[in-house]
């Protein structure tokens, strides 16, 4: 499917919406505005794919964005212009998030064009493509090499080595494949390898064997299987590293969905770093519930960062094929959340496994591009070409999938201004929800160790002193990461002199094994704090806890740690496209403040079950801050009332129970609704 640049009306103050209203012959006042609205190291690409601006220097940036280009054009190109046109220009990121694209692009082409050309352009292909054309090959079922040549380039690099592996799967009735994979399974130590080879031969077998690392016991109901996906982070650790209020709602859906009618089991995606293959006996967990947690094997240290989802696209969409087979656990529908590389390989593997696909859409990460890579502040080359390569991203998941889904709260206009291929394709809008804790005093010794924890000494982080018993507690969870700004609250906290009034606690992020984002902002946080000693003691700074332990803690904060004004949680995102975390902290109610950019209006009404401040800036958030502190402090009731409040607004409207059964009429409509015919 190609994605066409298509001229609507957009919003005309936004230099993304204006962007992306571009297509070939614009005028050159509208280059011009783009031009100048946005860094060369973004603007050059974006006219190229936008636009069809010719480069005036030829580089790797600009031979990806032609690539995006050709993605874009009205006529699906054939397969050998797809790849002729795919670089390969020796930088690790350009050179994968290109095969990214030749991959989708490519299989347009095969529809359109015919198998028999597609086999014929692999053949033709560059030999320098090998790892591609082998992936290329296997995904279309087409056999191009030679086994004997393919079995040879087992011995070859690791990247190679793995696509061989691919590639010889689909070689059945070839006794020299199954062989040869058996060989590499035994031969080697590596974790990610034997479980590759294992799953290669299973599917090489064509039936699934019942082995013990993917075995799925069948659902005790009649009803869909419905496949969700999240990709970013540890599954189990929201809080750390890239896993955050998405891990927390997919699990509390997993739990929820298969006790609405209809609705069998739900299977949760996620990946496993080859560090912890080896820890894991399964890769398939059923809780009893109808929920099972399917771990997709990935070659890298950890759950990759989602810049770096690309390098392992080809291998997530094989193996979410092949185990979602081989478990039994086939779906009916397929659920993503990400304009990303991971997201597009779940949704790629849906469509071969014959399943509807549903997307929910939002404007991230058009909404701050403009400010991003403005003209006068660029984010930097790498930054514009992983944002572009986003863009086309949630493009191609706007044409390609069954069913779009958005966030309530985004203003009107918003996304058809940033997503011209909507054209009237308005999604319907299923707000996210929370599992609710009762009222009553839940897990007491745990909830008092959980509040005593702030004040025990822990080398390396600040903690809570003695003179922080009896002031109010400004609380905020949350991963740590530049965009969810917790250095920012801590500067405003002490540059406003609130330590005096109300003590600090932040919790997440993992410091015994911190992502990149997360020792840039953990490092900040420090070192304010080390510069204001007049408030130590107020501060205190905890790593992620589960999400069991954060419902604890919060609502053990009145019981435990009593004081004369509300407990208080703040969320200073730069933005916030939903806050799981928020409606948490609302239920145990605390009174909170969140980001007036995203979705939060939605359901926090300003001065009456919480507040909102602009977070676009120290001074503004800082303003915000202090007004909600001094609010709070200056008129107790009023601010329990306020909380009360909250907590009532995410009991009617937000339990997960009541959210699950909007998922589940979306997932019923989407499969009760013949195959839309893709444009």
């Amino acid at each position: 499917m190609t994605i066409s640049a298509t001229t609507t009306t957009t919003h005309p103050a936004d230099a993304v919406a204006r962007l992306r209203a571009l297509g070939p012959g614009a005028s050159p006042d509208r280059l011009a505005d783009v031009r100048r609205a946005f860094h060369p190291s973004f603007a050059g690409p974006a006219l190229i794919e936008y636009a069809g601006v010719r480069p005036a220097l030829p580089d790797a940036d600009s031979a990806l964005a032609a690539l995006r280009a050709l993605a874009r054009a009205p006529v699906t190109p054939a397969p050998a212009e797809v790849l002729a046109a795919t670089p390969e220009t020796g930088d690790e990121l350009i050179d994968s998030l290109a095969t990214a694209v030749a991959a989708d692009v490519f299989g347009d082409a095969v529809a359109a064009h015919g198998s028999e050309a597609a086999a014929a352009a692999i053949a033709a292909a560059s030999p320098r493509h090998r790892v591609l054309l082998l992936d290329l090959a296997e995904r279309h079922a087409l056999r191009c090499f030679p086994v004997a040549d393919v079995i040879a380039g087992l011995d070859g690099d690791r990247g190679h080595r793995h696509a061989a592996l691919r590639y010889l799967s689909q070689c059945t009735g070839d006794p020299a494949a199954a062989e040869a994979i058996a060989s590499a399974r035994e031969s080697t130590d590596d974790p990610y390898e034997r479980v590759l080879a294992s799953i290669c031969l299973a599917r090489l077998a064509d039936v699934p064997d019942g082995a013990p690392l993917w075995t799925v016991p069948p659902p005790a109901r009649p009803g869909l299987t419905v496949a969700q996906s999240m990709l970013l982070g540890s599954f189990d650790h929201p809080g750390a590293g890239a896993s955050g209020g998405l891990t927390v709602l997919l699990r509390h859906l997993g739990h929820a969905l298969p006790r609405r009618p209809g609705i069998a089991r739900v299977v949760t995606l996620t990946l496993l770093g080859r560090d912890r293959l080896a820890e894991r006996p399964v890769l398939a967990e059923p809780d009893g519930t109808g929920h099972v947690v399917l771990r997709l094997p990935v070659d890298a240290a950890g759950a990759p960062a989602q810049i770096d989802l690309s390098r392992h696209r080809a291998a997530i969409t094989f193996l979410a094929r092949q185990l979602l087979w081989l478990s039994g656990c086939t779906p009916d529908v397929v659920h993503v959340r990400y304009s990303d590389d991971g997201s597009a390989a779940i949704a790629q593997a849906a469509r071969a496994l014959g399943a509807r696909t549903v997307f929910t859409l939002t404007a991230d990460p058009h909404r701050s591009l403009a400010e991003r890579h403005a003209a006068a502040g660029p984010a930097g080359p790498v930054a514009a070409r992983f944002d572009l390569h986003r863009m086309y991203t949630a493009d191609r998941l706007v044409a390609t999938v069954d069913t779009l889904l958005g966030l309530p709260g985004r203003p009107d206009g918003e996304l058809p201004g940033y997503f011209p291929r909507l054209r009237g394709r308005e999604p319907e809008s299923v707000a996210e929800g929370i599992a609710l804790l009762p009222r009553v005093p839940t897990a007491e010794a745990r909830q008092q160790r959980l509040a005593e924890s702030l004040f025990a000494p822990s080398p390396g982080l600040p903690r809570l002193g003695d003179a922080a018993r009896g002031l109010p507690v400004i609380l905020s969870v949350g991963r740590l990461h530049p965009v969810k700004q917790q250095d920012l609250l801590v500067e405003a906290w002490l540059t406003r002199g609130l330590h005096r009034q109300a003590a600090l606690v932040l919790v997440g992020g993992d410091p015994a094994a911190p992502t990149a984002e997360e020792t840039q902002v953990l490092g900040r946080i420090l070192a304010l704090s080390e510069e204001h000693s007049e408030a130590a003691g107020r501060l205190a700074v905890l790593p992620a806890l589960g999400n069991d332990d954060v419902r604890l803690l919060e609502h053990g904060l009145t019981r435990w740690l009593p004081a004369p004004t509300p407990h208080l949680y703040v969320c200073p995102s730069r933005k916030e496209e939903f806050g799981i975390a928020v409606l948490e902290a609302m239920d145990a109610g605390l009174l909170v403040l969140g980001p007036r950019r995203g979705g939060l209006g939605h359901y926090i009404e300003h001065g009456r079950n919480g507040m909102l401040a602009d977070t676009a800036t120290l001074s503004r958030f800082a303003d915000g801050l202090t007004a909600f502190v001094r609010a709070a402090a200056g008129d107790p009731a009023r601010a329990r009332a306020a909380a009360a409040a909250g907590r009532a607004t995410v009991a009617e409207r937000f339990s997960i129970d009541r959210v699950a059964g909007r998922f589940a009429d979306v997932y019923q409509h989407s499969v009760a609704t013949p195959w839309r015919r893709q444009p």
